[in-house]
């Protein structure tokens, strides 16, 4: 029976962190979420790569080499449809802001880049919610804001 259980939380463990996993994955996650979730909107677009902007500030201050934008999830903490499409976007201007002092990794990176990208009361606005940790969980540094729902973003 013990048996049985160690191989049950092995199968498990291995499931939770596969993702995670270099190799693990063959297509980048950006592309992945292009594919199956809808295009956000120019100004959408335009405030992530302003977040962007100010969170590569603090990682190029904290001398981090290399950053792993993870999936953002729902308030369950589950990946949501939406949260991988912004986290996807997130992670084409993070890329695309700077290329010398550090670079965006699948895996395993200096700094892990999570998120919340939740339905905010009323019905008009998303929050999102970025953070950025370093590997013995320090955080480095945050951003919270509101997006208006465009036709770009569903319920």
């Amino acid at each position: 029976m013990k048996i049985l259980g160690l191989c049950s939380a092995f199968i498990f463990l291995f499931i939770c962190v596969s993702d995670v996993l270099p190799g693990a994955d063959t297509a980048p996650r950006a592309e992945k979420a292009q594919k199956q979730n809808p295009p956000l909107s120019k100004q959408e677009i335009q405030k992530l790569r302003d977040i962007a902007m100010i969170i590569s500030g603090e990682i190029i201050r904290g001398s981090i080499k290399s950053v792993t934008v993870m999936d953002f999830k729902d308030i369950g903490g589950k990946p949501s449809k939406m949260g991988k499409t912004v986290a996807a976007e997130f992670r084409r201007q993070m890329e695309a802001l700077d290329k010398t002092n550090f670079t965006v990794v699948d895996s395993g990176g200096g700094a892990f880049v999570t998120g919340m990208f939740l339905p905010f009361k009323g019905g008009d606005k998303w929050r999102l919610d970025i953070k950025v940790f370093l590997p013995d969980n320090r955080l480095i540094t945050s951003y919270s804001g509101f997006f208006r729902k465009t036709k770009g973003v569903k319920k």
